[in-house]
Parts: C-alpha cells; structure tokens; sequence
C-alpha cells in the first residue's frame, strides 16, 4: 500500500490533484499486481530448472554410456577385420611368392 501512496505522491507533484493520482496510481498497480513475479514463484523456477539440470545430466551420462559401448564395438569389429585382412594378405604374398618364379639362372 505504501508504494501505491508514493506514486499517488509522485504523480501529485506532476501536477495532477491528489484524488485523480490516487485513481491513476490504483489503477496502474492493479494491472501489474497479476503480472509480477513474487519471490515464490521464483523459487518455484529455480526448483524446476535444478529439477531439469539433474535430469538433463542423467540423460547425458545415460548417452555417453551407450555411445561408449558402441565405439567399443566399432573398435573391436575394426581391430577384427583389419587384422583378418593382414592375415589374408600376409598369405597372399607367401603364397605369391611360394609359386612365383625365381629369377636367379
């Protein structure tokens, strides 16, 4: 109520008699009073924004996890398959050089 007053005051010593300050200063906190956040509804924001930061982060771990297990697998048929190929090619050349014939006279 006591800044409802100030502003009526203020308004006041614009120029504007005290009656019609006092109407305009009601009217102008009647329509912010709905549209102002108390500091309830602050704590209430804070609340839920830690609320989503905890669930954010678990969902976070949760993905790293299985993007971890699936590089481990993309690694492991990788390893799998490139050493497969050396071997192959390992006998390849053996075999190539087993049937190939010698220069020497």
């Amino acid at each position: 109520m006591s800044d409802r007053l100030a502003l009526a005051a203020a308004i006041e010593e614009a120029g504007i008699e005290r009656a019609k300050a006092e109407r305009v200063a009601s009217v102008i906190f009647d329509a912010i009073h709905g549209n102002v956040a108390t500091k309830a509804d602050i704590s209430a924001v804070r609340h839920d924004i830690g609320d989503s930061r905890g669930q954010t982060h678990a969902e976070l771990v949760q993905i790293k996890t299985e993007l971890t297990a699936r590089i481990d697998l993309v690694e492991h048929r990788l390893f799998t398959r490139l050493g497969s190929l050396a071997v192959v090619l390992s006998g390849l050349i053996v075999a190539a050089m087993h049937w190939w014939p010698p220069h020497a006279p």
